[in-house]
Protein backbone atom coordinates (compact mmCIF):
# COMPACT_ATOMS: atom_id res chain seq x y z
CA UNK A 1 0.00 0.00 0.00
CA UNK A 2 2.83 2.39 0.94
CA UNK A 3 4.58 1.47 -2.32
CA UNK A 4 1.56 2.51 -4.44
CA UNK A 5 1.11 5.70 -2.41
CA UNK A 6 4.76 6.55 -2.97
CA UNK A 7 4.44 6.00 -6.74
CA UNK A 8 1.35 8.21 -6.86
CA UNK A 9 3.16 11.04 -5.03
CA UNK A 10 6.17 10.75 -7.33
CA UNK A 11 3.98 10.85 -10.46
CA UNK A 12 1.98 13.87 -9.20
CA UNK A 13 5.20 15.67 -8.29
CA UNK A 14 6.59 15.02 -11.77
CA UNK A 15 3.48 16.46 -13.44
CA UNK A 16 3.58 19.56 -11.25
CA UNK A 17 7.31 19.92 -11.85
CA UNK A 18 6.86 19.57 -15.63
CA UNK A 19 4.54 22.57 -15.80
CA UNK A 20 6.08 24.63 -13.00
CA UNK A 21 8.72 26.34 -15.11
CA UNK A 22 11.45 25.31 -12.61
CA UNK A 23 13.30 23.13 -15.08
CA UNK A 24 15.41 24.75 -17.83
CA UNK A 25 13.39 26.15 -20.76
CA UNK A 26 14.22 28.14 -23.86
CA UNK A 27 11.63 30.85 -23.59
CA UNK A 28 10.57 33.44 -21.08
CA UNK A 29 6.92 32.41 -21.26
CA UNK A 30 5.95 28.80 -21.94
CA UNK A 31 3.76 28.48 -25.02
CA UNK A 32 4.65 32.03 -26.03
CA UNK A 33 3.75 33.43 -29.43
CA UNK A 34 6.23 35.29 -31.61
CA UNK A 35 5.20 38.44 -29.73
CA UNK A 36 6.26 37.20 -26.29
CA UNK A 37 8.17 33.92 -26.54
CA UNK A 38 9.80 31.18 -28.57
CA UNK A 39 6.92 28.76 -28.98
CA UNK A 40 6.12 25.58 -27.06
CA UNK A 41 9.76 24.61 -26.47
CA UNK A 42 8.97 22.76 -23.24
CA UNK A 43 7.56 20.08 -25.56
CA UNK A 44 9.91 20.22 -28.56
CA UNK A 45 12.58 22.74 -29.53
CA UNK A 46 11.73 23.33 -33.19
CA UNK A 47 8.48 24.37 -34.86
CA UNK A 48 6.87 21.75 -37.10
CA UNK A 49 5.38 23.02 -40.37
CA UNK A 50 3.18 19.92 -40.63
CA UNK A 51 1.08 21.55 -37.91
CA UNK A 52 -1.13 24.26 -39.41
CA UNK A 53 -2.39 27.13 -37.26
CA UNK A 54 -4.40 30.17 -38.31
CA UNK A 55 -6.77 32.84 -36.97
CA UNK A 56 -9.93 34.04 -38.73
CA UNK A 57 -11.92 37.18 -37.94
CA UNK A 58 -12.35 40.86 -38.87
CA UNK A 59 -9.26 42.55 -40.30
CA UNK A 60 -10.68 46.03 -39.64
CA UNK A 61 -12.02 47.34 -36.32
CA UNK A 62 -13.12 50.72 -35.05
CA UNK A 63 -11.12 51.98 -32.06
CA UNK A 64 -12.62 50.34 -28.97
CA UNK A 65 -14.67 47.89 -31.06
CA UNK A 66 -14.65 44.19 -30.13
CA UNK A 67 -14.33 41.56 -32.81
CA UNK A 68 -14.98 37.82 -32.50
CA UNK A 69 -12.24 35.49 -33.76
CA UNK A 70 -11.54 31.78 -34.11
CA UNK A 71 -8.17 30.09 -33.87
CA UNK A 72 -7.82 26.84 -35.83
CA UNK A 73 -5.29 24.00 -35.81
CA UNK A 74 -4.80 20.77 -37.70
CA UNK A 75 -1.96 18.24 -38.15
CA UNK A 76 0.61 16.71 -35.81
CA UNK A 77 -0.21 13.87 -33.38
CA UNK A 78 -3.71 15.38 -33.24
CA UNK A 79 -4.84 13.65 -30.07
CA UNK A 80 -5.37 16.97 -28.29
CA UNK A 81 -4.43 20.59 -28.83
CA UNK A 82 -3.33 23.69 -26.96
CA UNK A 83 -3.34 27.33 -28.02
CA UNK A 84 -1.86 30.70 -27.17
CA UNK A 85 -2.86 34.02 -28.77
CA UNK A 86 -1.67 37.56 -28.10
CA UNK A 87 -2.26 41.07 -29.41
CA UNK A 88 0.32 43.83 -29.46
CA UNK A 89 -1.93 46.68 -28.31
CA UNK A 90 -5.52 45.47 -27.88
CA UNK A 91 -7.27 43.53 -25.12
CA UNK A 92 -8.19 39.85 -25.30
CA UNK A 93 -11.54 38.57 -24.11
CA UNK A 94 -12.94 35.15 -23.20
CA UNK A 95 -16.06 33.98 -25.02
CA UNK A 96 -15.72 30.21 -24.65
CA UNK A 97 -18.56 29.01 -22.43
CA UNK A 98 -16.49 25.98 -21.36
CA UNK A 99 -13.76 28.29 -19.97
CA UNK A 100 -11.00 26.65 -21.98
CA UNK A 101 -9.01 29.90 -21.99
CA UNK A 102 -7.07 31.58 -19.18
CA UNK A 103 -5.73 35.10 -19.00
CA UNK A 104 -2.01 35.67 -18.81
CA UNK A 105 -2.21 39.41 -19.30
CA UNK A 106 -4.76 41.83 -20.82
CA UNK A 107 -3.33 41.22 -24.29
CA UNK A 108 -2.69 37.45 -24.03
CA UNK A 109 -4.71 34.33 -23.31
CA UNK A 110 -3.91 30.62 -23.28
CA UNK A 111 -6.17 27.59 -23.12
CA UNK A 112 -6.59 26.12 -19.64
CA UNK A 113 -7.20 22.51 -20.74
CA UNK A 114 -6.31 20.63 -23.94
CA UNK A 115 -9.08 20.24 -26.50
CA UNK A 116 -9.46 16.68 -27.79
CA UNK A 117 -9.40 16.04 -31.55
CA UNK A 118 -12.42 13.98 -32.70
CA UNK A 119 -10.04 12.22 -35.12
CA UNK A 120 -6.49 12.68 -36.34
CA UNK A 121 -7.71 14.26 -39.60
CA UNK A 122 -10.00 16.84 -37.96
CA UNK A 123 -9.54 20.56 -37.37
CA UNK A 124 -10.21 22.02 -33.93
CA UNK A 125 -10.74 25.64 -32.96
CA UNK A 126 -11.19 28.06 -30.07
CA UNK A 127 -13.19 31.29 -30.02
CA UNK A 128 -11.94 34.50 -28.44
CA UNK A 129 -12.68 38.22 -28.49
CA UNK A 130 -10.30 41.04 -29.25
CA UNK A 131 -10.93 44.72 -28.50
CA UNK A 132 -9.00 47.20 -30.62
CA UNK A 133 -6.87 49.84 -28.94
CA UNK A 134 -7.90 53.49 -29.38
CA UNK A 135 -4.30 54.68 -29.65
CA UNK A 136 -2.99 52.81 -32.70
CA UNK A 137 -3.71 52.74 -36.43
CA UNK A 138 -2.62 49.12 -36.91
CA UNK A 139 -2.38 46.09 -34.67
CA UNK A 140 -1.39 42.43 -34.92
CA UNK A 141 -2.73 39.20 -33.48
CA UNK A 142 -0.10 36.50 -32.89
CA UNK A 143 -0.80 32.79 -32.42
CA UNK A 144 0.90 29.49 -31.65
CA UNK A 145 -0.65 26.01 -31.57
CA UNK A 146 0.46 22.76 -29.96
CA UNK A 147 -0.67 19.38 -31.30
CA UNK A 148 0.11 16.85 -28.61
CA UNK A 149 -0.10 13.27 -27.46
CA UNK A 150 -2.81 13.31 -24.80
CA UNK A 151 -0.92 11.79 -21.85
CA UNK A 152 -0.59 14.86 -19.61
CA UNK A 153 3.20 14.97 -19.92
CA UNK A 154 5.33 17.24 -22.14
CA UNK A 155 6.75 14.94 -24.79
CA UNK A 156 9.27 15.36 -27.59
CA UNK A 157 6.69 13.80 -29.92
CA UNK A 158 4.37 16.77 -29.33
CA UNK A 159 4.44 19.23 -32.26
CA UNK A 160 3.84 22.98 -32.47
CA UNK A 161 3.85 25.82 -35.00
CA UNK A 162 3.21 29.55 -35.19
CA UNK A 163 0.21 30.86 -37.06
CA UNK A 164 0.51 33.67 -39.64
CA UNK A 165 0.34 37.13 -38.08
CA UNK A 166 -3.11 38.66 -38.55
CA UNK A 167 -2.87 42.39 -39.27
CA UNK A 168 -5.71 44.55 -37.90
CA UNK A 169 -6.51 48.01 -39.28
CA UNK A 170 -7.89 50.26 -36.54
CA UNK A 171 -10.18 53.14 -37.57
CA UNK A 172 -10.47 56.09 -35.22
CA UNK A 173 -14.00 57.22 -36.09
CA UNK A 174 -17.10 55.43 -37.33
CA UNK A 175 -17.22 55.76 -41.10
CA UNK A 176 -20.71 55.46 -42.61
CA UNK A 177 -21.37 53.42 -45.74
CA UNK A 178 -20.49 55.94 -48.44
CA UNK A 179 -22.30 55.04 -51.66
CA UNK A 180 -20.69 56.78 -54.63
CA UNK A 181 -22.41 55.02 -57.56
CA UNK A 182 -25.71 53.24 -58.25
CA UNK A 183 -26.75 52.58 -61.85
CA UNK A 184 -28.54 50.05 -64.05
CA UNK A 185 -29.07 49.10 -67.66
CA UNK A 186 -30.94 46.56 -69.80
CA UNK A 187 -29.00 43.53 -71.00
CA UNK A 188 -31.03 40.95 -72.91
CA UNK A 189 -33.43 39.38 -70.38
CA UNK A 190 -31.86 41.09 -67.36
CA UNK A 191 -31.57 44.42 -65.65
CA UNK A 192 -27.93 44.78 -64.60
CA UNK A 193 -27.52 46.84 -61.41
CA UNK A 194 -24.09 48.11 -60.32
CA UNK A 195 -23.05 50.10 -57.25
CA UNK A 196 -19.86 51.11 -55.50
CA UNK A 197 -18.91 52.23 -51.99
CA UNK A 198 -15.92 54.37 -51.04
CA UNK A 199 -15.97 53.11 -47.43
CA UNK A 200 -18.12 50.96 -45.16
CA UNK A 201 -18.72 50.59 -41.45
CA UNK A 202 -20.67 47.79 -39.81
CA UNK A 203 -22.27 47.00 -43.17
CA UNK A 204 -24.23 43.74 -43.13
CA UNK A 205 -25.37 44.11 -46.74
CA UNK A 206 -27.81 45.50 -49.28
CA UNK A 207 -31.39 44.54 -50.03
CA UNK A 208 -32.40 45.15 -53.66
CA UNK A 209 -35.89 46.61 -54.05
CA UNK A 210 -37.95 47.04 -57.24
CA UNK A 211 -41.07 49.12 -57.77
CA UNK A 212 -44.40 47.44 -58.41
CA UNK A 213 -45.96 50.52 -60.05
CA UNK A 214 -46.84 50.39 -63.74
CA UNK A 215 -46.89 54.07 -64.58
CA UNK A 216 -43.92 56.36 -65.06
CA UNK A 217 -45.91 59.21 -63.55
CA UNK A 218 -47.28 57.32 -60.59
CA UNK A 219 -46.39 59.07 -57.32
CA UNK A 220 -47.16 56.27 -54.90
CA UNK A 221 -44.71 53.40 -55.23
CA UNK A 222 -44.97 49.94 -53.73
CA UNK A 223 -41.58 48.28 -53.28
CA UNK A 224 -40.76 44.57 -53.29
CA UNK A 225 -37.53 42.88 -52.21
CA UNK A 226 -35.90 41.00 -55.10
CA UNK A 227 -32.53 40.03 -53.60
CA UNK A 228 -29.78 40.51 -51.03
CA UNK A 229 -26.02 41.06 -51.44
CA UNK A 230 -23.71 40.61 -48.41
CA UNK A 231 -21.69 43.68 -47.39
CA UNK A 232 -18.00 43.96 -46.52
CA UNK A 233 -18.42 44.82 -42.82
CA UNK A 234 -15.99 47.63 -42.08
CA UNK A 235 -13.69 48.66 -44.95
CA UNK A 236 -11.83 51.81 -45.90
CA UNK A 237 -11.15 50.91 -49.53
CA UNK A 238 -13.47 50.94 -52.54
CA UNK A 239 -15.87 47.99 -52.91
CA UNK A 240 -17.82 46.99 -56.02
CA UNK A 241 -21.19 45.20 -56.18
CA UNK A 242 -23.55 43.97 -58.89
CA UNK A 243 -26.92 42.23 -59.17
CA UNK A 244 -28.94 40.87 -62.10
CA UNK A 245 -32.73 41.13 -62.04
CA UNK A 246 -33.96 38.21 -64.14
CA UNK A 247 -37.04 39.46 -65.95
CA UNK A 248 -38.24 36.16 -67.36
CA UNK A 249 -41.89 37.21 -67.31
CA UNK A 250 -44.20 39.80 -68.83
CA UNK A 251 -43.30 43.04 -67.05
CA UNK A 252 -43.78 46.75 -66.80
CA UNK A 253 -41.98 48.94 -69.32
CA UNK A 254 -40.88 51.37 -66.63
CA UNK A 255 -39.06 50.23 -63.49
CA UNK A 256 -37.55 51.85 -60.42
CA UNK A 257 -34.84 50.36 -58.20
CA UNK A 258 -33.30 51.31 -54.85
CA UNK A 259 -30.88 49.86 -52.29
CA UNK A 260 -31.67 49.29 -48.63
CA UNK A 261 -28.35 49.26 -46.76
CA UNK A 262 -28.50 47.26 -43.49
CA UNK A 263 -26.16 47.52 -40.49
CA UNK A 264 -25.47 44.65 -38.09
CA UNK A 265 -27.28 46.57 -35.34
CA UNK A 266 -30.52 46.62 -37.36
CA UNK A 267 -30.36 50.23 -38.58
CA UNK A 268 -30.77 50.91 -42.30
CA UNK A 269 -30.83 53.64 -44.94
CA UNK A 270 -32.01 53.93 -48.55
CA UNK A 271 -30.10 54.92 -51.65
CA UNK A 272 -31.38 57.21 -54.35
CA UNK A 273 -33.94 55.73 -56.76
CA UNK A 274 -32.84 54.89 -60.30
CA UNK A 275 -35.33 54.64 -63.17
CA UNK A 276 -35.06 52.34 -66.19
CA UNK A 277 -37.25 52.33 -69.28
CA UNK A 278 -37.26 48.96 -70.96
CA UNK A 279 -39.36 49.22 -74.10
CA UNK A 280 -36.97 51.47 -76.03
CA UNK A 281 -33.97 49.25 -75.37
CA UNK A 282 -35.34 45.74 -75.77
CA UNK A 283 -33.99 43.53 -78.54
CA UNK A 284 -35.30 40.35 -80.09
CA UNK A 285 -33.44 37.60 -78.15
CA UNK A 286 -33.47 33.81 -78.05
CA UNK A 287 -31.13 32.67 -75.29
CA UNK A 288 -29.21 29.41 -75.16
CA UNK A 289 -31.21 26.80 -73.28
CA UNK A 290 -30.04 25.97 -69.77
CA UNK A 291 -28.75 23.50 -68.85
CA UNK A 292 -27.19 22.37 -72.10
CA UNK A 293 -26.52 19.47 -72.57
CA UNK A 294 -29.59 18.42 -70.58
CA UNK A 295 -31.35 15.28 -69.40
CA UNK A 296 -35.11 15.34 -70.09
CA UNK A 297 -35.80 18.94 -69.03
CA UNK A 298 -34.30 22.34 -69.86
CA UNK A 299 -35.27 26.03 -69.74
CA UNK A 300 -35.61 28.35 -72.76
CA UNK A 301 -35.78 32.14 -72.46
CA UNK A 302 -36.65 34.68 -75.10
CA UNK A 303 -37.44 38.39 -75.47
CA UNK A 304 -40.14 39.91 -77.65
CA UNK A 305 -39.33 43.60 -78.42
CA UNK A 306 -41.82 46.39 -78.94
CA UNK A 307 -40.79 46.97 -82.56
CA UNK A 308 -41.94 43.98 -84.62
CA UNK A 309 -42.64 43.93 -88.38
CA UNK A 310 -45.60 42.08 -89.79
CA UNK A 311 -44.63 39.40 -92.27
CA UNK A 312 -46.83 41.18 -94.82
CA UNK A 313 -45.71 44.74 -93.99
CA UNK A 314 -41.96 45.25 -94.50
CA UNK A 315 -42.19 49.04 -94.20
CA UNK A 316 -43.55 49.10 -90.65
CA UNK A 317 -40.94 50.11 -88.06
CA UNK A 318 -43.18 51.81 -85.51
CA UNK A 319 -43.83 50.32 -82.08
CA UNK A 320 -46.80 48.01 -81.92
CA UNK A 321 -49.17 48.15 -78.96
CA UNK A 322 -51.07 44.96 -79.87
CA UNK A 323 -49.89 41.42 -79.35
CA UNK A 324 -47.40 39.70 -81.64
CA UNK A 325 -47.87 36.18 -82.97
CA UNK A 326 -45.01 34.07 -81.63
CA UNK A 327 -43.98 30.54 -82.55
CA UNK A 328 -41.32 28.47 -80.80
CA UNK A 329 -40.78 24.99 -82.26
CA UNK A 330 -38.28 22.17 -81.82
CA UNK A 331 -36.84 20.15 -84.72
CA UNK A 332 -34.67 17.06 -84.91
CA UNK A 333 -31.39 16.92 -86.85
CA UNK A 334 -33.31 15.97 -90.05
CA UNK A 335 -35.53 19.05 -89.82
CA UNK A 336 -38.63 17.22 -88.62
CA UNK A 337 -40.77 19.14 -86.13
CA UNK A 338 -40.92 17.24 -82.84
CA UNK A 339 -42.53 19.80 -80.49
CA UNK A 340 -44.40 23.11 -80.53
CA UNK A 341 -43.68 25.05 -77.36
CA UNK A 342 -45.38 28.36 -78.23
CA UNK A 343 -47.95 29.22 -80.91
CA UNK A 344 -49.82 32.20 -79.56
CA UNK A 345 -49.96 35.99 -79.38
CA UNK A 346 -47.56 37.51 -76.87
CA UNK A 347 -47.08 40.99 -75.39
CA UNK A 348 -43.71 42.73 -75.49
CA UNK A 349 -41.65 41.26 -72.65
CA UNK A 350 -39.35 38.56 -71.30
CA UNK A 351 -40.42 34.90 -71.24
CA UNK A 352 -39.12 31.64 -69.76
CA UNK A 353 -40.52 28.17 -70.30
CA UNK A 354 -39.62 24.56 -69.50
CA UNK A 355 -39.11 22.09 -72.32
CA UNK A 356 -39.71 18.48 -71.27
CA UNK A 357 -38.03 16.10 -73.72
CA UNK A 358 -38.56 12.90 -71.73
CA UNK A 359 -40.26 11.23 -74.73
CA UNK A 360 -37.45 12.10 -77.16
CA UNK A 361 -34.30 10.10 -77.73
CA UNK A 362 -30.79 11.41 -77.10
CA UNK A 363 -29.30 13.58 -79.81
CA UNK A 364 -28.97 17.06 -81.30
CA UNK A 365 -32.10 19.21 -81.66
CA UNK A 366 -32.81 22.73 -82.90
CA UNK A 367 -35.29 25.22 -81.48
CA UNK A 368 -36.56 28.10 -83.63
CA UNK A 369 -38.26 31.30 -82.47
CA UNK A 370 -40.28 33.39 -84.91
CA UNK A 371 -42.13 36.63 -84.05
CA UNK A 372 -43.35 38.81 -86.89
CA UNK A 373 -40.46 39.10 -89.32
CA UNK A 374 -37.87 38.11 -86.70
CA UNK A 375 -36.53 34.57 -86.70
CA UNK A 376 -33.58 32.81 -85.05
CA UNK A 377 -32.52 29.24 -84.30
CA UNK A 378 -30.30 27.61 -81.64
CA UNK A 379 -28.94 24.12 -81.11
CA UNK A 380 -29.31 21.98 -77.98
CA UNK A 381 -28.08 18.54 -76.94
CA UNK A 382 -30.25 15.96 -75.17
CA UNK A 383 -28.32 13.29 -73.24
CA UNK A 384 -30.13 10.56 -71.32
Amino acid sequence: MRYYLLLTLVFASFIAFSYSGLFPVYTEILGGTELNGNGCVCHSLDRDYDVTVWVEGPDTLIAGQTGLYKMYMTGGPAEAGGYNVAGRFGVMGLVDSLSKWDYRSPNEIIQAFPLVFPSISDTIFWEFAYTASDSSETDTIYSVGLSLIFDGIPDSLDRWNYGPKLAITVIEDVVPVELILFSGFVHNAYIKLNWMTASESNNMGFELERSKGKSKNSKEIDWEKIGFIEGRGTKTETSYYSFEDNLSHNLNHYLRYRLKQLDYDGSFSYSNVIEIEIDNEMNFVLEQNYPNPFNSSTKIRFVIPNKVRNLNDFSSQTPRNDNTQVQLKVYDILGKEVATLVDDYKHTGFYELDFNASELSSGIYYYKLQAGNYSTTRKMLLLK
